[in-house]
């Protein structure tokens, strides 16, 4: 028997072939998680999910049943995947994924204590982040931003106070170190993250006094409209087909972005804050809306002509994560429906794994030459 913990708990058959493979796993030497979650399909395994500290989540491998499973399994982080029924080499590469997957380093999720120390005795407020934030979070992801905000926190030689969005929290810096900072993460060997964080000045929330009524000024002021306003950039990122290589389009964040090369604009719809709508308009000045989605095909418009995953799934994309299961399965649903699948937000291991899925695909990020 091996020490790794199946959740949640149970007897079955499901259960019994995965106890047999991990065993095997185990006497081949091969990495094993400490836990295993079991899908059965009434949502059990989020709860013990959630129970878990988010560096053994990313250490965890989840065994699916559906996709709803797999997109809830990438929201929590969770570091490996394979579908149900369970098999030996899908399990191997599951535990694999997961073993890569520990990021020990990353600053976690301030806690409210942590806030009020960070602004205690400050005499200047700034964010760090991505605005508006659900659109970036749809296209980002979680991980990357957390590692791009610790780094710049390690660079400013502050307190990494990072809350859910991303956001870094800091105190009496000007903001030219925090560019410089930023600037310096960015340009770091092995970046990932394609669009520089924003900087808004959070000073006028302090207050004369740092009273309880600050912490909510602060929180007010980071989650709220004025957060929302921070600048966009119309900088244009290149779309390439793979196999193939050739570019076919490019997006923006900023619907006012212009073309500035061969192949059709994608820009998001505008007051669509929460992320997910894009416009995409042809060299002929043809328009079609298209919504990111994970759907069948056959569930989408029959006027789009393109299938856009999340941003989310391709910063998680490498073999045997839950974004890997989703993203196959939207290449494959895509090639049967004739339609293209643009999978967005790609370092190189994603590009690598993408190569081996049936195109056309269409693809963007920093593991793209551009």
């Amino acid at each position: 028997m091996t020490m790794v913990r199946l959740a949640p708990p149970a007897e079955g058959v499901a259960h019994r072939a995965i106890e047999t493979i991990l065993e095997k796993l185990l006497s081949d030497g091969q990495p094993l998680p400490s836990c295993v979650l079991v899908d059965d399909g009434a949502g059990e395994w989020r709860r013990h999910a959630a129970l878990l500290p988010v560096e053994e989540r990313r250490s965890t491998v989840v065994a699916a049943l559906s996709e709803a499973c797999l997109i809830d399994a990438v929201r929590l982080e969770i570091g490996g995947a394979l579908w149900l029924p369970a098999s030996l080499a899908s399990m191997e590469i599951a535990c694999e994924s997961a073993a890569q997957a520990r990021r020990p380093g990353t600053a976690p999720v301030a806690t409210r204590g942590m806030v009020e120390a960070v602004i205690a005795e400050a005499e200047r407020l700034s964010a760090v982040g991505w605005w508006p934030q659900p659109f970036w979070n749809s296209i980002l992801g979680t991980r990357r931003p957390l590692d791009c905000l610790t780094g710049v926190a390690d660079r400013l030689g502050c307190v990494a106070c990072v809350l859910p969005g991303p956001v870094l929290l800091v105190a009496d810096r000007d903001r030219l170190e925090i560019e410089t900072a930023r600037d310096e993460e960015m340009a770091r060997d092995g970046s990932t993250v394609q669009a520089p964080p924003a900087i808004v000045d959070l000073s006028e929330s302090l207050g004369s006094a740092h009273t309880e009524a600050s912490v909510e000024n602060v929180l007010a002021s980071v989650f709220g409209e004025m957060s929302g306003d921070a600048e966009a950039s119309d900088v244009v990122l290149p779309v390439f087909e793979l196999p193939g290589g050739g570019r076919v389009g490019g997006w923006s964040s900023s619907p006012a972005a212009r073309a500035d090369g061969a192949g059709w604009l994608a820009t998001p719809v505008e007051d669509d804050r929460v992320g997910g709508q894009w416009q995409l308009v042809g060299e002929d000045g043809s328009r079609e809306i298209v919504a990111d989605s994970i759907s069948p095909p056959d569930e989408l418009p029959a006027t789009q002509s393109v299938i856009r995953v999340p941003g989310r799934l391709g910063a998680e994309l490498h073999f045997g994560s839950p974004a890997a299961l989703l993203v196959e399965k939207a290449a494959r649903d895509s090639r049967r429906a004739g339609r293209p699948v643009w999978v967005p937000n790609v370092d190189t291991v994603g590009v690598a794994f993408l190569l081996t899925l049936p195109g056309p695909i269409w693809v963007d990020g920093s593991g793209v030459p551009g």
